[in-house]
């Protein structure tokens, strides 16, 4: 395993190979202190340095890819670091069975060096840090995956970025300011498709970022407010 001697780094699991090659040049290009290594040595090293994100560059079946996907979660030294999969798989049950597995993003490969390093940098300075818009701490965890918001109200739709996610609400950045109190659907999207999966919930807040977009803040309603730890991989192993 090629390691770096200071904390702050990526780790890129996978097999070598020119998948594995291609991702740490985009992210060395990037300016990413990367460390690779393969599953097995990973799993082998209890005393590894916790990285800022881990990037799974998988070129295996999705059935196996569970099983892998699994093991770094759980694995003592990654316990709580957002997970990113780097796949070829385009369907939507590849998308899903990994983000509901605990992933916190998945990009179809060949991935590109803009959006490859746009997730990583959400993923990597994502905090689980309770903020003042919330009544009471909920853990949290990363999700970046492409949403649509159906506004009832209005009948109207806006494109957005799923940020994070807890078992009573979660986070979406857009480039449309909400209303308090709006009446939304946030309807999953994976790769061009969606995947026809809504949670229901109520606009709570909507604040301006300092890039200039806006953070909206949701929280589930009906019986979204049940089943939306099963459905976006909330209630998993390593992370409750």
């Amino acid at each position: 395993m090629a390691q770096v001697d200071r904390e702050g780094f990526t780790l890129l699991v996978g097999d070598p190979g020119p998948d594995r090659g291609m991702a740490e040049k985009l992210l060395v290009q990037g300016g990413l202190a990367v460390a690779t290594g393969t599953v097995a040595e990973i799993l082998d090293m209890p005393d590894l340095t916790p990285p800022l994100i881990t990037i799974l560059d998988d070129s295996g079946r999705q059935e196996d890819r569970v099983g892998v996907l699994q093991s770094l979660l759980e694995h003592p030294p990654l316990l709580g670091v957002p997970l990113l999969v780097l796949a070829r798989d385009t369907d939507i049950e590849s998308y899903t069975t990994a983000i509901t597995r605990g992933a916190a993003a998945y990009l179809a490969k060949p991935v590109y060096e803009e959006e490859l390093l746009e997730v990583v940098q959400r993923l990597s300075g994502w905090s689980g840090e309770s903020d003042h818009t919330e009544r009471r701490r909920r853990v949290r965890r990363p999700v970046v995956m492409r949403v649509t918001l159906d506004i009832r109200k209005s009948k109207t739709q806006v494109r957005g970025t799923l940020v994070d996610v807890s078992s009573g609400g979660c986070r979406v950045e857009t480039t449309e300011a909400l209303e308090s109190g709006d009446l939304v659907r946030v309807v999953l999207n994976a790769h061009e498709e969606t995947t026809h999966v809504a949670l229901g919930g109520e606009v709570r807040w909507c604040a301006t970022t300092q890039e200039g977009a806006f953070l909206v803040g949701v929280k589930f309603t009906g019986t979204t407010a049940m089943l939306a730890g099963k459905i976006l991989g909330f209630v998993s192993s390593g992370l409750t």
